[in-house]
């Protein structure tokens, strides 16, 4: 089954970019952003599985990050062109570190926002493990709105505004618990391979975007700088962990600023 793809605002003959949403998200999250890259790109944003209420795959359960992945490219290899940008925010950014480490010669860039490439140590995937299984089963359990509260209440979200926490909890009530229980057991960042190691054999030009009231993902960002000296490292400030929600404009100037040169190896 092939996701369902937000269509992208005057969607012509240009580069494309792929945008994956974080975990919770839909790929319509990505809309303000591309309405600021319409002009150049042509913007791909599906719904991850499992997500906006959908099953995470008709085929049955997904065991595993690598498998949802490998499915994940499955369902959009199809939809794609020879050559594309692709950007992701959170769990989408993990994915697409790991799409373009398993295929470097379609991905012409690499955007990733808020994203944690792996774990290295038995303890810290053993404790991830623990917290997302508790997370997993509280969507299982409910009540969904008081969880989505807890959820959003996290030190990550802790720049979020009451309304901006408020809307996202809006935003993602209509999403199956049942389902995302199944993502977050799949996505995991403790089952997810450590791609720490591959960061330096990308071939692509790389950027990494974060907010500067997100301290842990600022210092994600800098250990992949100490890596690639060539890496596009972008702190916007006053911004929290989501940053193309809260400033979709400044996200897009990164994103276009590395999509409009085509990297030759």
């Amino acid at each position: 089954m092939r996701p369902k793809v937000t269509p992208a605002p005057n969607a012509e003959d240009r580069p494309a970019v792929l945008l994956l949403h974080g975990f919770m998200g839909t790929g319509s999250d990505w809309l303000d952003t591309a309405r600021h890259l319409a002009p150049t790109l042509h913007c791909l944003m599906p719904d991850l599985p499992g997500h906006d209420g959908q099953p995470p795959d008709s085929a049955g359960p997904v065991d595993g990050f690598d498998a949802y992945s490998r499915r994940l490219w499955r369902s959009l290899e199809p939809l794609l062109p020879r050559r594309f940008a692709l950007a992701g925010y959170s769990l989408g950014g993990r994915l697409a570190l790991d799409l373009a480490c398993r295929h470097p010669e379609r991905i012409s860039a690499l955007i990733l926002e808020s994203a944690h490439p792996g774990l290295a140590t038995p303890a810290e995937r053993q404790e991830r493990a623990r917290r997302d299984e508790d997370w997993a089963r509280r969507f299982e359990n409910g009540p969904w709105p008081t969880v989505l509260a807890d959820w959003y209440r996290q030190p990550v979200f802790a720049s979020l505004t009451d309304a901006q926490r408020d809307a996202f909890i809006a935003r993602r009530a209509r999403h199956a618990p049942q389902a995302l229980a199944q993502v977050l057991r799949a996505t995991s960042l403790s089952r997810q391979t450590d791609r720490w190691p591959d960061l330096p054999r990308l071939p692509m030009p790389v950027a990494y975007i974060a907010g500067t009231e997100d301290p842990k993902f600022c210092a994600v960002g800098e250990r992949i700088a100490r890596m690639l000296p060539a890496l596009t490292l972008v702190k916007l400030g006053g911004l929290g962990h989501n940053c193309h929600a809260a400033a979709p404009e400044r996200v897009a100037a990164v994103i276009h600023r590395l999509c409009t040169v085509e990297h030759v190896p």
